[in-house]
């Protein structure tokens, strides 16, 4: 007959087999679900199975400047670039934002200046995220949350968002359809918008949602002269620039190139003006915008 000492011990063991247990099948469970959503290998036939943009994600009308895919505005972002792109903008910035002491604010709608909505730019699953930390100005507060649409007809790729003020009654988890609206910000507010998928292994695939609009989605800017590679630079031609930027990373600020020589009204480098800005920096008295203009 075992003692109850040797009882203990066993009953101890059998405690510690069990903990150990539920620890793999735990981490076992989130690396399933981790692969599951993401994509194993990205090549010819990954890249004819991203979902197209049925929808453009913003009001046409209210969108005068956009940054093109590869630029060099805002920050650097390529963070854990599949491909090793680095020091360049894989996504799109929307008009350019006003700042009072340095930090960003939302601006606030009027009769005549309505919000900027903005839209699912395909049929998908809705959520929201916080806005991260901004590592280059901890102190400031980043506006609004993270808006994500997961693609329906493909769960690997999602639009985000950026700096976005959400709906009141959507929820977590909600199913969206392909032009409803899922979002505004300010109608002086910036919009920012990545299109991406993660890869097994820790990577991310970045793309444009220009590089994959329909032309109906597209026909608005058609009309204007505008075709779909108007926003995109190319990774050879993003290269023959030598963006520099401040240090190595995947987000991380563009080295100043000084002072810019700035018309009335302000036409900002690295942007496509669609028409002319409705908030010419002239006329905003008492706020500061993030370029160096003199």
């Amino acid at each position: 007959m075992r003692s109850p000492r040797q009882l203990l011990q066993k009953h101890k063991k059998l405690k510690i087999f069990l903990i150990v247990v539920l620890i793999f099948l735990l981490v076992g469970s989130q690396l399933a679900k981790r692969s599951m959503n993401a994509l194993e290998n990205f090549g010819p036939k990954e890249m004819a199975e991203i979902p197209q943009i049925t929808h453009l994600p913003w009001d046409v009308d209210r969108v005068y400047a956009l940054t093109p895919y590869r630029s060099n505005v805002g920050h650097d972002y390529t963070y854990k670039s599949w491909d090793g792109e680095t020091c360049r903008t894989l996504n799109h910035y929307g008009n350019y934002g006003h700042f009072k002491n340095g930090k960003a604010y939302r601006s606030q709608p009027t009769p005549g200046h309505p919000n900027i909505n903005l839209y699912a730019p395909f049929d998908g699953e809705y959520s929201t995220r916080p806005e991260g930390t901004n590592p280059n100005n901890p102190s400031s507060k980043e506006v609004g949350l993270q808006i994500i649409i997961k693609a329906k007809s493909n769960s690997h790729w999602i639009v985000r968002l950026y700096h976005s003020d959400v709906i009141p009654g959507l929820k977590e988890g909600s199913q969206v359809k392909s032009g409803q609206l899922v979002g505004t910000v300010g109608p002086m507010d910036p919009v920012q918008i990545a299109y991406e998928a993660n890869l097994a292994g820790g990577k991310v695939v970045y793309q444009s949602i220009f590089e994959h609009v329909t032309p109906q989605a597209f026909e608005p800017y058609t009309k204007l002269g505008f075709t779909p590679s108007s926003f995109v630079i190319s990774k050879e031609a993003a290269d023959a620039k030598h963006y520099k930027c401040v240090g190595p990373g995947g987000y991380q600020l563009y080295v100043a190139t000084g002072p810019v020589e700035c018309g009335d009204p302000c036409v900002r480098p690295g942007y496509i003006y669609i028409r002319p800005d409705p908030y010419p920096m002239s006329k905003i008295e008492g706020q500061i915008d993030n370029f160096n203009v003199k």
